[in-house]
């Protein structure tokens, strides 16, 4: 167990995070997890380390650590003006961090959601199986002043490396992403539903647990509830307000709202890093 950071500042919402802890739903327990699950694999790839290797997750910046040993480290995910004794810090490759430096996290420049993961990743308690946390059912605890974040393992290496340009991902503020329809299809509108996959929406806010849209607001035949049933990350829900939400890692495990389907896999990780004001459009993929 090595101290590695103390943390001075806590900036916007920072916790540590794996791939979440699968199987627990039926109990009300969400999965959890990266958000974005593609940066958070490319970092522990950078570094070798195990591909569910805990990590700093953090929304936004205004992150300052201080740091308590010699390491070395990466930071994936979005350009989060990183800077290290104010020299700046690039996002894909690995670094080294001596005892007695600041690493601080200054603006969003691209992107929403950064990882910050030492090699071997953090030393975390796993509670049902993951170290990552969920506040809202104690599991875990976010990022807090005074916090101390300890690394599983020594630097035991000493060459860098890091991800090829054509490898690395780039965050975009206008997006669009493939959804696989939901049989709740029948319960709005048929004009309306043609209108939302035509339409483009923004990013309203938001936290793990869903972000809210606004656009042209969908028109139901009769009423959004229904009883309610599973749900998962990357589902759309569509309250009465007609004004769909994007359910993230945190979302409840059932809902009692329409959906309009559930967001590709593969192109979660572009809604994950958008920031308010951010636009979505949708495809439909075949029924």
């Amino acid at each position: 167990m090595i101290p590695l950071f103390k943390v001075k500042k806590a900036g916007v919402y920072g916790s540590i995070q794996d791939m979440g802890r699968p199987g627990y739903q039926r109990f009300g327990v969400p999965v959890s997890g990266a958000m974005d699950f593609h940066a958070f694999q490319l970092g522990n790839y950078i570094l070798g380390n195990d591909s569910n290797s805990p990590a700093l997750e953090l929304f936004l910046g205004g992150i300052e650590l201080e740091i308590l040993n010699d390491h070395r480290m990466v930071i994936s995910g979005a350009d989060l003006g990183a800077e290290l004794d104010g020299q700046p810090v690039p996002n894909w490759k690995t670094f080294n961090i001596y005892q007695g430096q600041t690493l601080i996290f200054t603006r969003p420049v691209q992107g929403s959601i950064a990882y910050v993961m030492p090699e071997g990743g953090f030393l975390s308690d796993e509670l049902l199986g993951s170290s990552s946390v969920y506040p809202k059912g104690q599991l875990g605890s976010p990022l807090k002043k005074e916090m101390i974040l300890f690394a599983r393992q020594e630097k035991s290496k000493t060459f860098q490396r890091g991800l090829c340009r054509s490898e690395i991902p780039e965050y975009s503020a206008d997006v669009k992403v493939k959804v696989w329809p939901s049989p709740h299809l029948d319960r709005f509108q048929p004009d309306s539903l043609s209108e939302f996959f035509q339409s483009t929406y923004q990013i309203k806010g938001g936290d793990r647990m869903g972000y809210l849209l606004e656009g042209t607001p969908l028109r139901f035949i009769n009423g959004s509830d229904i009883l309610s049933e599973a749900t998962q990350f990357g589902t759309i829900q569509v309250p009465n307000s007609g004004q769909p939400i994007i359910l993230m890692a945190d979302a409840q495990t059932i809902g009692g709202y329409s959906t309009i389907g559930k967001i590709a896999k593969e192109d979660l990780w572009k809604v994950v890093q958008l920031r308010r004001g951010g636009k979505v459009r949708f495809e439909e993929l075949t029924r």
